[in-house]
């Protein structure tokens, strides 16, 4: 079992924050639909364990299917761009 190495560690800490609060916020509001929320946190569940586990994490499968996915479907409706919160968290601590 290996841990995700920088800057993967702070990516995914950051998605997941990111995606957690703002899931509580639009969860008060009840102006978000649960379709919108569910999406949300399909895109993140496997986050937790790909950080414990990282020798099964396939990076951009991860970007691609979980973090884009959600960011072309919800990104223009008011939604999180996770990929970019993942993909500039990335590139600013591999500097």
């Amino acid at each position: 079992m290996a841990v995700a190495p920088e800057p993967y560690l702070s990516a995914c800490v950051e998605v997941l924050h990111r995606a957690s609060t703002t899931c509580r916020v639009w969860g008060w509001s009840g102006e978000v639909s649960a379709e919108h929320l569910a999406d949300l946190m399909d895109a993140i569940h496997n986050i937790p364990y790909l950080v414990q586990n990282w020798e099964r994490c396939d990076v951009p499968f991860l970007r691609e299917s979980f973090l884009l996915a959600y960011q072309r479907k919800w990104a223009g409706r008011g939604g999180i761009a996770l990929c970019d919160i993942f993909d500039q968290v990335v590139a600013r601590v591999g500097e």
